[in-house]
C-alpha cells in the first residue's frame, strides 16, 4: 500500500492465472466465453506455468488464484503448480467446477491450497442441465465430488476454506433453497450467492436460505449487488493495480477484460511480466479506461470506493 500512496501503482497483491481455456462444461452466458478469452483451447505446459509463477513471485505477489479461462482441472499439470506454488511461498486459491475431483488429486488440493470454490449454480440436475449444457446426472457426481474434497481437508486436518458458488438468474432463484441444503449437507464452510452478469433479480428467497445458516456455514450475499441502478462515482479504476489477470500467455487490465485486445496489456511470450506490468502501454490503458465497458458491480468495485476515500484528502486534516 505504500508504494501505491507514493506512486499511484504497486504490483499487484495476487494474481489470477488461467493455466487452461479448455472447458467440459457450455456454460449459459461464460463470461470467459462471451469476452473471446475462450476462442480456443490453449493450455501452458509445465515449464511455462512454474517460469510465469516465478515471474509473479519476483514482482512480491502474496497470492495466485487458478480460475478460468476454462476449467482449470483440464489442464493435467494443475495438481503439480498448485505444490508449486506453495513451494513458493504464496497462497493458493482454486476456482473450479468440481467435474474433475478424484480420490487421486483432492488431498494435495485440500493440503495445499487456502481456498478452494465450485462453481455449481443449481440445486437440481434439471438447472444444472439446462444452464451447464451437461447431463443432469453430474449435478450429483459434483456434489459428491465436493464431498470428497471436504473429507479429504478434514482427514488432513487442513485449513483450507471450502465454499460453492451460485450465480443467481430467473432460471436459477428457484433452486436456491434446495442448493443450499445440498451444500450444507456435504460439509462446506459456506456457500455465495451473486448476480448474473445482466441479470439482477432479486433473489425473494434468500431470507429462507439464511435460515439454514450456523456457526459452521456461512451464506455470503451482498444486496447491494443487485442494485441495477447503480453508477460508479469514483473516476479512475485505482484497485487494478492489487489484482493482475493472465489467460494462458496475455495479460489483461482485469478479470471482466479476459479476451478484449482493448485490455491486453501485453503478451508474455514476447515480454516479462515486470517489462509488461511498467510498459507505457499498461500506463495508457489505465489512463483510458471507459467504464461504458464495465459491468456496474465488477469484482474491483468496493475495493475502488475504499480507494477514493483514501485518495480524496480531506479539507481540515487536522480534525476528525
Amino acid at each position: 500500500m505504500g508504494e501505491f500512496f507514493s506512486t499511484g501503482s504497486t504490483s499487484p497483491i495476487s494474481w489470477e492465472l488461467d493455466l487452461t481455456n479448455a472447458c467440459n462444461h457450455d456454460c449459459i452466458g461464460c463470461s470467459a466465453k462471451v469476452a473471446g478469452g475462450r476462442t480456443n483451447n490453449d493450455k501452458l505446459s509445465l515449464d511455462q506455468a512454474q517460469n510465469y509463477i516465478d515471474q509473479i513471485a519476483s514482482l512480491n505477489a502474496k497470492a495466485v488464484n487458478l480460475t478460468g479461462g476454462g476449467e482449470p482441472m483440464m489442464n493435467k499439470i494443475t495438481p503439480s503448480i498448485i505444490e508449486y506454488i506453495k513451494a513458493k511461498s504464496l497462497d493458493v486459491g482454486l476456482v473450479s467446477n468440481g467435474s474433475l475431483f478424484r480420490k487421486s488429486n483432492v488431498d494435495l488440493i485440500s493440503k495445499n491450497c487456502t481456498w478452494v470454490r465450485v462453481s455449481l449454480d443449481s440445486g437440481s440436475p434439471q438447472v444444472f442441465q439446462d444452464i451447464r449444457r451437461r447431463p443432469g446426472k453430474e449435478y450429483y457426481e459434483i456434489l459428491d465430488n465436493i464431498k470428497l474434497l471436504v473429507d479429504s481437508r478434514n482427514n488432513q486436518k487442513s485449513s483450507c476454506t471450502i465454499g460453492v458458488g451460485f450465480l443467481t438468474s430467473k432460471k436459477t432463484i428457484p433452486d436456491m433453497y434446495d442448493f443450499t441444503i445440498a451444500c450444507k449437507k456435504a460439509g462446506v464452510d459456506y456457500v455465495e450467492f451473486r448476480p448474473f452478469h445482466g441479470d439482477y433479480t432479486i433473489p425473494k428467497n434468500i431470507n429462507e436460505c439464511l435460515t439454514l445458516q450456523d456457526s459452521d456455514f456461512k451464506i455470503h450475499y451482498s444486496k447491494f449487488k443487485y442494485d441495477s441502478s447503480y453508477k460508479k462515482k469514483y473516476c479512475k479504476c485505482l484497485a487494478q493495480s492489487f489484482s493482475g489477470v493472465i489467460n494462458v500467455h496475455k495479460v489483461y487490465l482485469c478479470c471482466h477484460f479476459r479476451g478484449v485486445e482493448k485490455y491486453e496489456l501485453g503478451d508474455l511470450r514476447q515480454n516479462s511480466l515486470q517489462e509488461i506490468w511498467t510498459s507505457d502501454r499498461r500506463k495508457e490503458i489505465v489512463d483510458n479506461i471507459d467504464f461504458k465497458d464495465c459491468i456496474a458491480l465488477c469484482k474491483l468495485d468496493l475495493v475502488n470506493r475504499s480507494l477514493d476515500e483514501f485518495t480524496e484528502k480531506p479539507n481540515h486534516v487536522n480534525f476528525i
